[in-house]
């Protein structure tokens, strides 16, 4: 029998190869054999200050991304946040339901709070994981692909809905983390210690960039001291981060790799990562180019029918329990 699954992605940056090695690779082969809705969560992007005709550009930008590296739209159901309402109509019943505690005990939350202590933080960041919660409940879904980062908003979801359903009544059904088997992080190019990101662009390798600012990514990347090509993320985090991205581009085992580059120069090393990942990346970089607009569209359209359609049952009993109805 399919599981269900929900996951989504914030439009908050140009997608990189942290991005489809931890997150875009795994819902493409989940979309095989399971339901999955994948929702451009573009509410959740609304957490820190923003330019909203950037916000725009980002959303459909991941969009074409998205089905150019191979998100089928036949298989999956490929949705804005925003096009539900019930997503924000559900996140406020769900929020009456949580501790202000358990909100402020959040990681993430701690962490945003000390990045944003100038500027004031916003209650966005801190009510952010209820909406998590209203996007998995609503759905009633079985698993959740998650990392590390979000396993904690997780537990909050399932705590959020076993709370609901003592009080109103078994509504909601109790979602499983799905965690990724092999936990390997791609880290910055520029900083081997920290993971990949969007807030560090001069090390974030994006996917669709031109071939020249790939290239210049990836030969500026950092090394160690030394010319051994070893995987040893403890002393040499730099030529580590190198070797895991090239694992992945060539699927060899790292042993291997080690061995294929015994007597070869980081700089020889770099220039046949660029080489791989031009390659891997091949198809996707020509299908982007040639969607069209309608045709993207269209899509969005028939996964905002099918995301209201798929969640109305559960709305209409949230709204009979809890008192809304009359």
């Amino acid at each position: 029998m399919k599981k269900r699954i929900l996951t989504g992605i914030k439009p908050t940056g140009k997608v990189h190869l942290g991005n489809y090695l931890g997150m875009i690779k795994q819902v493409i082969d989940l979309q095989e054999n399971n339901e999955v809705f994948l929702m451009i969560a573009n509410l959740h992007a609304q957490t820190v200050s923003y330019n909203p005709e950037e916000l725009q550009e980002l959303t459909y930008d991941l969009v074409i991304s998205l089905l150019a590296l191979g998100i089928d739209s036949q298989k999956i159901t490929l949705f804005l946040q925003s096009d539900n309402p019930w997503h924000s109509y559900l996140s406020w019943i769900l929020g009456c339901l949580t501790y202000l505690g358990e909100l402020q005990r959040m990681h993430e939350f701690k962490e945003q709070s000390e990045k944003y202590k100038k500027e004031g933080v916003g209650s966005g960041i801190l009510m952010y994981p209820v909406l998590m919660a209203a996007d998995i409940l609503l759905y009633n879904a079985d698993l959740v692909p998650v990392g590390e980062d979000q396993r904690q908003h997780l537990e909050l979801t399932r705590e959020i809905a076993r709370r609901f359903n003592k009080k109103f009544g078994k509504i909601f059904k109790i979602p499983e983390a799905l965690i990724p088997q092999e936990t390997y992080k791609i880290m910055s190019l520029s900083n081997p210690l920290k993971k990949m990101s969007k807030s560090m662009p001069e090390g974030c390798l994006e996917i669709f960039s031109s071939e020249k600012e790939i290239e210049e990514k990836i030969m500026k990347a950092v090394t160690d001291s030394g010319r051994e090509i070893k995987y040893d993320p403890q002393n040499k985090p730099g030529i580590s981060n190198l070797m895991i991205i090239y694992k992945y581009l060539t699927n060899k085992p790292l042993p291997e790799i080690e061995e294929e580059f015994k007597h070869v120069s980081y700089m020889d090393f770099k220039k046949e990562i660029y080489r791989k990942f031009l390659e891997y990346f091949s198809l996707a970089r020509k299908k982007k180019s040639k969607l069209k607009k309608k045709e993207v569209l269209e899509i969005l359209k028939r996964g905002k029918e099918k995301s209201i359609k798929t969640t109305e049952e559960t709305i209409k009993k949230v709204i009979k329990v809890t008192g809304l109805k009359i």
